[in-house]
């Protein structure tokens, strides 16, 4: 918009003023609770806190466990209102802690609180420490900062606060035994427990026990497992509450991007083996399993993907892996859309050839994008999440957050099974578009009202 007072012509039809096309703070901290599956988050904010889990549960995740018809939620707030503002709130606050800390099916809890009573100066780490005395149970201060991070950050200082916080004591760690710390456990389908199936499989080819994965629907006291590892394999959606945990119990820290197609997997399992001194036992599973797979690519390889435009629209730490399976395929990943703040951003990789990259665009912007892919720039299939299902073109609903695209069996999408299953999903999706286009043409054309 001009700075010019004189300007009264309204404002600028370049500037976009609509929301950004990503999910706030506090629902990375729900997605956190909802993986750690008897964890209770005690929010001081107003009662509309409690809506925000419907963008996981019911749409996102059919088997989360953040509310219930019972009405014990997961979720719980302060039902703070701005005329409370005014005076100290923390005998209330301790009080409904409290409450909460005394319930038998309450295991574990958490507390975190909304700007407009963060801003105020509550002592939550006195509050937490006095309560969890009086208790005997764990509680966990999650910083409140919806102010200043998006659903990943929310995510990433959820583990943060665990591995600040929880005990770690007793721990045996043995140099046959990893825990994974920073997968992104979205929901509680079975794309994700395949994805930590698959990934306790790779680790065991190598002659490795996995402890524990933070997070992957768990106990709260599962977590504790990770002081048992004599190595953390740290994956990017929370780094520091790996370093953390590695400083904490002297485990070795290898940090690594997420195995997403077959070039990441193998080298995610090169990497490992490197570092704990198992380089035959990881090439001979990646032999085993490249000659498993790739096989089966035979047909889709040149008819289906081969030159090929793709596009992805979704967080930013899956667009490395995802561009090099497709040109493996022989496709191109032409448009990718980071729906995350440009921090996250820095996880691209640093050359994205000819590919046309928006980075925490609004809705606007993302819509005009999707809309103008057409002709040459034309997309054969766009990888998105719920958020980016825009438009005439073909889609695969992937990512956070799927209303439509669930998993009801095991499904994985990562390590070497979970690459050869999303092609298929792919292939899929493609081989469906041409189904709909056969349709309309055939309706365009009337055929179907020649049928008696």
């Amino acid at each position: 918009m001009s700075s010019d007072p004189r300007n009264t012509s309204g404002p600028d039809p370049e500037v976009d003023f609509t929301q950004p096309m990503t999910f706030s703070y506090m629902v990375g901290l729900y997605l956190a609770v909802n993986a750690i599956r008897d964890l209770f988050l005690l929010i001081e904010g107003p009662d509309c806190t409690y809506m925000k889990t419907q963008f996981v549960q019911g749409n996102h995740d059919w088997f989360s466990t953040l509310t219930t018809v019972s009405g014990r939620h997961r979720i719980a707030n302060t039902a703070l209102h701005p005329d409370h503002l005014s005076g100290s709130r923390e005998e209330q606050l301790r009080a409904q802690l409290s409450r909460m800390a005394r319930d038998p099916d309450v295991p574990a809890l958490a507390l975190t609180s909304m700007p407009m009573a963060f801003v105020t100066g509550a002592d939550y780490e006195r509050l937490v420490r006095d309560v969890a005395e009086e208790s005997g149970k764990p509680i966990i201060q999650i910083p409140g900062k919806s102010l200043s991070g998006d659903w990943l950050d929310g995510y990433e200082e959820a583990l943060l606060a665990l591995a600040s916080q929880i005990d770690l004591s007793g721990g045996s760690p043995a140099p046959d035994t990893v825990a994974i710390v920073g997968y992104l456990y979205d929901r509680n389908e079975a794309d994700h427990s395949a994805n930590i199936t698959e990934l306790r499989r790779t680790l065991e080819a190598l002659g490795l026990r996995l402890a524990t994965v933070w997070l992957s629907g768990e106990s709260f006291a599962r977590l504790r497992d990770v002081r048992d590892a004599g190595t953390i394999i740290s994956l990017p959606y929370a780094r520091r509450a790996a370093r953390r945990l590695a400083r904490q119990t002297g485990a070795r820290l290898i940090e690594l991007p997420v195995p997403f197609g077959l070039g990441a997997t193998e080298r995610w399992v090169r990497e490992i083996g490197a570092a704990l001194g198992r380089e035959a036992k990881a090439e001979a599973f990646i032999e085993r399993e490249l000659q498993r797979i790739v096989p089966r690519l035979e047909w889709v390889v040149p008819f289906l993907f081969q030159n090929r435009r793709m596009g992805y629209v979704g967080e930013p730490h899956l667009v490395a892996g995802l561009r090099e399976q497709l040109e493996m395929l022989g496709a191109e990943l032409s448009t990718v859309i980071v729906t995350n703040r440009e921090r996250h951003a820095r996880h691209l990789p640093e050359d994205m050839g000819d590919a046309k990259v928006l980075v925490a665009p609004k809705m606007k912007t993302m819509l005009r994008h999707i809309m103008s892919l057409t002709g040459e720039d034309e997309l054969h299939l766009l990888i998105t999440h719920n958020m980016g299902i825009i438009g005439d073109v073909p889609i695969l609903e992937f990512g956070f957050p799927s209303h439509f695209r669930h998993a009801l069996y095991e499904r994985p999408f990562l390590g070497f099974s979970g690459a050869l299953a999303f092609v298929d999903s792919m292939a899929t999706a493609m081989r469906m578009r041409e189904v709909e286009l056969a349709v309309r043409e055939m309706r365009e054309a009337g055929i179907g009202r020649l049928v008696p």
